[in-house]
């Protein structure tokens, strides 16, 4: 069971290879169950590895254990309302399915069976610049009043940079997560190796500094969103350079072992860059899993949160499985949301939460 949460998900019934029932999919993390059933060793290593002892992995998924919502009574919670915007755009809930590679291990679909679920559904959807289907593909198959955003890497072939960016604006994508997490070289991601042979170079970019990422807003006029930041010092760097967004990730623990958690770097940033947060808009992800995750990373700043492996384990289903995994976490929001007390998702924030813990171990703050 992956050391997840015990949801009471049988599998006996269930035969290697084949696609469980998706009725049988309740939360989440049954979905990384189902994918392990269904997928190749490859290719379901190729989405779960973490780098080295998979520590910052691991992290992800247990720091929810440290957070507390008090919630509160006496409110009138009759009128939920769950949308909120990314970047000036309009989305009917505040989470989104992150850039993640690949898609085409999971289902012939690829990206367009998680392109069509986001359409649906009214959520972001952000492929990866290494997906299966090509941008032009991608953006084919959205339908005509969707948003996409789009993934870049920093690419030591400027002429690449260039050439991507130019088709992301002429597509219609509306903003670039750019990377900036992995520059020069991948993590060692152990459980990958053992099962493929390709971790050759990347094509990364090993002298991207901040100098380069000043250069890089003039490459395009789409809004340029860093993804990677781990610290405060970075957070305020890129506030300094005008950039209107940041994305608090640590790669789902596949780059560096021992980065902090989105929960973590949200709080160094509330603590040594306040400032951040009422000046541009910040995003998050790692180990999302559950509403209350969701919860958690919109108290301490984040305006909206990621997605990154659940999506890619629900498209073995293709755009049935993903459309179910939507609903699922939406649900959980909404009731989480109304049972703490609060009716808009707009108006959570810090005083709904209690991170004592974190702060005593990760701060050492008494």
């Amino acid at each position: 069971m992956e050391g997840l949460p015990n949801t009471g998900l049988d599998t006996t019934d269930w035969v290697a290879g084949e696609l469980p029932p998706l009725e049988d999919m309740l939360s989440l993390n049954d979905f990384q169950i189902a994918a392990k059933n269904r997928l190749s060793r490859s290719s379901y290593a190729y989405y779960r590895t973490g780098a080295l002892d998979e520590v910052t992995y691991q992290a992800n998924l247990d720091i929810w254990k440290k957070v507390r919502i008090p919630g509160r009574s006496f409110r009138d919670v009759s009128n939920a309302e769950l949308s909120t915007t990314i970047l000036g755009h309009n989305f009917s809930l505040p989470f989104f399915i992150a850039p993640a590679a690949r898609a085409g291990r999971a289902n012939e679909s690829a990206e367009l069976s998680l392109v069509r679920a986001a359409g649906r559904k009214g959520v972001l959807y952000v492929p990866s610049i290494s997906s299966t289907k090509s941008l032009e593909e991608i953006a084919a198959a959205q339908f005509d009043n969707q948003t996409l955003f789009h993934q870049e890497y920093i690419w030591s072939n400027a002429s690449r940079v260039r050439d991507e960016l130019s088709r992301m604006e002429s597509l219609g994508y509306k903003a670039v997560f750019l990377t900036v997490d992995n520059t020069g070289i991948n993590g060692i991601r152990t459980r990958n190796m053992r099962e493929s042979d390709s971790q050759g170079e990347t094509g990364h970019s090993a002298t991207f500094d901040l100098q380069s990422l000043a250069q890089f807003q003039q490459m395009t006029s789409l809004p340029i969103v860093p993804k990677g930041i781990r610290t405060a010092a970075d957070a305020l760097a890129c506030l300094q350079l005008g950039f209107p967004a940041i994305y608090v990730s640590n790669h789902g623990g596949r780059t560096l072992d021992g980065a902090p958690t989105a929960v973590e770097t949200l709080m160094d940033i509330r603590m040594h860059a306040p400032e951040v947060f009422d000046r541009m808009e910040v995003y998050a992800d790692g180990g999302v899993r559950r509403g209350n995750h969701v919860i958690t990373l919109l108290a301490l700043g984040a305006k909206a949160v990621g997605l990154g492996r659940t999506p890619m384990y629900a498209n073995i289903w293709g755009e049935d499985g993903v459309l179910r995994m939507i609903d699922l976490l939406e649900t959980e929001l909404r009731t989480t949301m109304l049972l703490m007390g609060e009716s808009n998702v707009n108006n959570i924030n810090s005083s709904f939460i209690n991170t004592k813990l974190i702060e005593h171990e990760f701060f050492n703050l008494d």
